[in-house]
């Protein structure tokens, strides 16, 4: 089955075939429990924090198989859900992907690079210490497990045959930035902060903590700090302390900065404006900052972000959803064109949305009878939860559902809950709009039902 994905080279002739194998990488098998018939595949190197054109849509069948020839120009990491992937022009993999990273399977060329990905610790969850588990009496010895943890790691990364220097470097410093995570997120599991005066103490216990792992940071990040390392995404995760001035007086003082690290991450800082309310003022501020990037896979991916950013001006036309009713029959936002249109993007798991949603709800009551239409559109990968869901809470409005990709790749959807406002014409007029516990929303549905 060969199915459909941007970005991606189908096949090849016979004439060229062994030049294509040089750039390209075979991919085929079943995505499972991602519930969607179509799942991303991010790119995951350094550029993934400025923006989104490595990124491409896997197609799946009924069944979730895909088989598609992916063109890339060097060894890069992917992700999918949860799942990291490193990929290898050449590379022909046969894969199996679960929601869970560690249930994965991958055979043929390419495969053991990634068998050992699916035994990584998770940044989020502290690295070393998962979660406060590997936490004991004290911070020397939790210390010790941690350090103990990053050798067997690193020994297992030793004993890798069929993978290149290059791949053991990153991993290397993948290991090696997770062992600073660890150091850094001890106090967060190691207590529980209670009471009016809990703030106060994590900042005490924050600060002795900090100045106490001193020298023994400077060591450590002096041998992560390299700008080839940032495409290894833990490595960006704790570099980025280098930009507090207090920690970086700690941790980095004699540490050299290489200047496409300095430059990273105010590129960064760029790209993270052009993700909530975007303007004109903005865009040519951006353009102007963009001229001025010396590394150009920074420079070019800032300028697609920003090209990016422009269609969600106001007066844009509204970019489609495909989603479906509670019926399971389908359905399009620009179904609702010619009455404004006030979207709701949430999720069952999301306790911000579900504060907003009975206000939502209340507005669309205080609007019943006027020329407007109220979309709660649930984003949850499985549609069979978000069903569950609302069997146990009872909705008055109609209910829809998707897993359509623009979200990410056209609306620019990283957080819910979202909130967007669309004329009667489908063209935006708030890409970010007001969430309904804000006033602001009822000036701004006022201004509009008047035009």
């Amino acid at each position: 089955m060969l199915l459909g994905l941007s970005g991606i080279t189908a096949g090849c002739s016979s004439q060229n075939k062994d030049q294509a194998t040089q750039n390209t990488v075979h991919l085929r098998g079943q995505i499972i429990d991602l519930g969607a018939d179509q799942v991303e595949l991010r790119y995951n190197g350094a550029t993934s924090q400025i923006g989104t054109s490595r990124d491409v849509t896997f197609h799946l069948d009924a069944q979730g198989y895909v088989d598609t020839v992916l063109t890339i120009d060097a060894p890069s990491y992917y992700s999918i859900g949860r799942n990291i992937l490193y990929l290898t022009p050449g590379d022909d993999l046969e894969v199996k992907i679960f929601a869970k990273a560690d249930e994965a399977t991958f055979t043929g060329r390419g495969a053991e690079a990634n068998n050992y990905l699916k035994g990584r610790v998770l940044p989020k969850r502290g690295s070393f210490l998962d979660g406060g588990r590997n936490i004991v009496d004290s911070f020397e010895k939790t210390k010790a497990v941690v350090d103990s943890l990053a050798r067997v790691r690193m020994s297992v990364l030793d004993t890798l045959s069929g993978v290149s220097d290059e791949f053991k470097e990153l991993e290397s410093a993948r290991i090696k930035a997770d062992v600073i995570n660890s150091y850094i997120y001890y106090p967060m599991y190691a207590n529980t902060y209670t009471g009016p005066d809990a703030q106060k103490l994590f900042a005490e216990v924050w600060q002795k903590h900090s100045e106490s792992l001193a020298e023994e940071m400077r060591e450590r990040f002096g041998e992560i700090t390299n700008a080839k390392y940032l495409d290894v995404a833990t490595v960006r995760d704790v570099l980025k302390h280098h930009q507090d001035t207090v920690l970086h007086s700690l941790w980095f003082e004699g540490v050299q900065i290489p200047e496409q690290i300095s430059d990273f991450y105010e590129v960064v800082a760029y790209s993270s404006r052009l993700k909530g309310h975007i303007s004109e003022e903005l865009a040519r501020d951006a353009m102007t900052f963009v001229s001025t990037v010396k590394h150009e896979p920074f420079a070019s991916e800032l300028k697609y972000s920003i090209k990016k950013a422009t269609k969600l001006f106001a007066g844009e036309p509204a970019i489609d959803i495909e989603m479906t009713d509670i019926e399971g029959n389908p359905r399009k936002l620009s179904d609702f064109k010619g009455r404004l249109i006030y979207v709701d993007l949430w999720a069952t798991w999301c306790g911000p949305c579900l504060k907003e949603a009975p206000l939502f709800e209340a507005l669309a009551k205080r609007y019943e009878g006027k020329d407007i239409v109220f979309v709660p559109i649930g984003t949850d990968t499985k549609a069979q939860v978000w069903r569950e869901f609302l069997a146990e809470h009872k909705k008055e409005l109609p209910q829809y559902h998707t897993t359509d990709a623009v979200l990410h790749t056209d609306w620019a959807v990283d957080f819910i809950p979202r909130f967007i406002l669309i004329d009667k014409d489908f063209r935006i007029i708030d890409a970010h709009a007001p969430r309904p516990s804000e006033e602001a929303i009822v000036g701004l549905i006022d201004t509009w039902l008047a035009k």
